[in-house]
């Protein structure tokens, strides 16, 4: 305070306190708290007005706290007067704007498909959260609404892919007063991308980026451009290091005993939504890897240890706030057995299965290989066992993530022994034509899980009708699909024909389903089932799917 004319001046703040923002109350701005956070003896907090970075570089104690918005400068994105046009890049102009125009086009673009944020974010917490929990449900609202100033342009762009992820035309959702013109999602994904790609070079690493860029990937991977995908994920992972989200014992550094209890419970809070992110670009990279064309290129996201600890479940990110460090589970990721490991925990070690299985393709000498993808085999089918044993009798278990790349592993494995060419082998004194036989009845049973995958896709889901169980499925399931079709157009047996018509028509009923569903182009499944594409002819199925 300062003398004026024999009296006291109060200090006061630039801007309202966060709690009378939030509360719409009139704020006196008094500094160190406000009139209203006293008199209800409330914790006043102002928020902190950003610099410009060409004035200092400020110092940052917490980690995890410079990740979540990064540091940041005035940024130039691309203005289009109609950001859903397809001319969107076309024309453009480019002029240095504030953050506050980010979220405006971005708010803009969610409008244009008749939603609002409120819709966005239900829907994807409802539904795609359960596969892939890698966005703190708190954190998330916290920088939606309790700051009361415009987010951040790395969580409006991830505002941006939550909208692209989960808009779903066959819902409905459309501006009302145009009824004839969908959104669909083809339109929204080239502005997402560019206006991805700007921020990116506009902002320093951040959590909320790095998510984004998953999220843009895993919407490749579902649109059937895997390839693309992979590029994309790379970058995140790129990104993710540099942030370096993948040493996730950082947090326990920041952690101090004098600290208050929500200090560190934000730090833990920012500290496992960065595993969780970084274990879901560990899972989707080796996902569209196994959709590669070519083998012989580098994974860039590495385990997080030997035999990390698994990661946290939705339903734990989402209670972060008010649980103690020492309550979370602590299950490494080799622990198959145990009965407290959740759906994102089983998706984990079925990716560790996954990764092993492409790793034991680099051993050159082939004997020492087939002993190990058969050891491999036996890993997977059991584990396959052991998730469909403890969630019998619940709701969605074959719509499991993990049940998914469990499934797409035995399919990699297989392909590739029958892919081998003709030789001598000794591995436990069997020929490889064995191997092949073997090979074919995994992949026999394999289909036919991917059948029953199928059957209660179709069972559920009448024509024309959007249901539960198609939401609740995740991305991989058109590959496994595809696969299982695969398979099926490679036999050369002519027994069991009947049957394994129906299969494929099940099989392909699905695939309508589900891409009618997502308004996703069924083009890539089905150029690529070609029976010639499999196998060159040296082991082709004997199968009897019945």
């Amino acid at each position: 305070m300062a003398a004026d004319g024999g009296r006291l001046r109060t200090a006061r703040a630039t801007q309202a306190c966060v709690m009378c923002k939030t509360r719409k109350k009139k704020c006196n701005k008094s500094l160190p708290s406000c009139g209203y956070c006293i008199q209800k003896e409330l914790d006043c907090v102002y928020a902190l007005i950003p610099r410009s970075r060409n004035h200092a570089t400020p110092t940052v104690n917490n980690h995890y706290a410079a990740l979540s918005s990064g540091t940041r400068q005035r940024l130039k994105i691309v203005s289009s007067d109609t950001i859903l046009s397809s001319n969107l890049l076309s024309n453009q102009t480019t002029d240095e704007v504030p953050e506050s125009q980010v979220y405006s086009e971005v708010h803009g673009i969610i409008r244009a498909t008749g939603q609002f944020v409120d819709d966005i974010s239900a829907r994807y917490f409802q539904d795609f959260h359960r596969h892939l929990p890698i966005i703190s449900r708190i954190r998330f609202y916290n920088n939606l609404i309790t700051l009361g100033v415009t987010p951040a342009a790395d969580f409006s762009v991830l505002l941006l892919t939550i909208c692209l992820i989960t808009h779903a035309p066959a819902l409905g959702y459309q501006p009302k007063h145009d009824v004839n013109q969908s959104v669909k999602q083809q339109s929204l994904y080239l502005p997402a991308k560019s206006l991805f790609a700007q921020v990116q070079v506009s902002c320093s690493s951040s959590i909320p980026l790095i998510q984004a860029g998953l999220l843009l990937a895993i919407y490749e991977y579902t649109h059937g451009r895997a390839e693309d995908a992979f590029v994309t994920i790379a970058g995140s992972a790129r990104m993710a290091y540099a942030a370096r989200i993948h040493a996730r014992d950082n947090y326990q550094t920041q952690m101090t005993p004098a600290a208050s209890h929500n200090t560190n419970g934000d730090i833990l809070l920012q500290a496992e939504e960065a595993a969780n992110t970084w274990w879901g670009i560990v899972i989707y990279e080796r996902a569209f890897f196994s959709e590669a064309a070519v083998l012989d290129q580098p994974l860039v996201a590495r385990f997080p240890g030997r035999d990390p600890r698994l990661p946290i479940e939705s339903h734990v990110l989402d209670q972060l706030d008010i649980l103690e460090p020492e309550s979370l589970p602590n299950i490494p990721v080799s622990c198959l057995t145990s009965l407290k490991v959740g759906g994102f925990g089983r998706t984990a070690q079925a990716t560790c299965l996954l990764d092993q299985v492409l790793k034991g393709f680099d051993t050159a000498d082939i004997d020492s290989r087939l002993l190990l993808l058969d050891r491999l085999d036996t890993n997977i089918q059991a584990f396959l066992s052991l998730v469909m044993s403890q969630a019998q009798g619940q709701s969605g278990v074959l719509s499991c993530a993990a049940i998914n790349i469990a499934i797409r592993a035995l399919f990699t494995l297989h392909w590739h022994i029958l892919n081998l060419d003709p030789q001598a082998v000794r591995a436990n004194f069997i020929p490889l034509e064995e191997w092949y036989k073997r090979s074919l009845g995994v992949l026999d049973t394999a289909t036919k899980m991917v059948v029953e995958i199928a059957e209660t896709l179709v069972a559920a889901s009448p024509a024309n009708t959007a249901t539960q169980p198609i939401d609740a499925m995740p991305p991989m399931y058109p590959y496994i699909a595809r696969a299982a079709l695969r398979h099926i157009h490679s036999s050369t047996r002519s027994e069991g024909v009947d049957c394994m018509s129906s299969a494929e028509d099940v099989l392909q009923t699905s695939l309508d389903r589900y891409f009618q569903r997502w308004g996703v182009s069924d083009g890539w499944t089905r150029d690529k089932t070609d029976p010639t594409s499999q196998f060159s002819g040296r082991a082709l199925s004997q199968a009897i799917l019945c």
